[in-house]
């Protein structure tokens, strides 16, 4: 595998779907992903299962990585966390890892974000195998 992104290292994982709740989340936080990132979000994310064997190193490396926060919408009577965002390039398209404080994913999930519709950008479905590298 080449080495290369912030951690020297290219993760492999799996394409699959969730359970169909990003592009509500990202609908309602898109005013403050764009005050973050600078860009408005598609909305939704792609969800990939990180390969058994990276998912230790996965971690390691978003540790040693300087997130961007976003901060959730004020909405009255709703209990919503913030996001850390780290930059990433999944398939050599501009995108953005996203880690709710508030989550049922476990560390073996990425959700991608990004301002272009990933699985048509990149002709995915669910069992894809993508690669992805990390950006300081």
């Amino acid at each position: 595998m080449e080495s290369s992104g912030a951690c020297g290292r290219v993760f492999r994982g799996t394409v699959f779907s969730g359970r169909g709740e990003g592009s509500f989340y990202v609908s309602i936080y898109a005013r403050n992903i764009r005050k973050a990132l600078g860009f408005t979000p598609y909305p939704g994310t792609l969800n990939v299962r990180i390969d058994e064997g990276l998912v230790g190193e996965y971690v390691s490396c978003l540790g040693k990585l300087e997130p961007v926060r976003i901060e959730p919408p004020r909405i009255p009577g709703a209990r919503l966390g913030g996001v850390m965002a780290y930059r990433a390039s999944l398939m050599g398209v501009e995108s953005w890892i996203v880690r709710p404080d508030i989550t049922f994913y476990r560390d073996d999930v990425a959700e991608f974000l990004a301002q272009v519709y990933l699985r048509k950008r990149l002709g995915l479905s669910d069992g894809d195998v993508v690669e992805f590298t990390l950006v300081a």
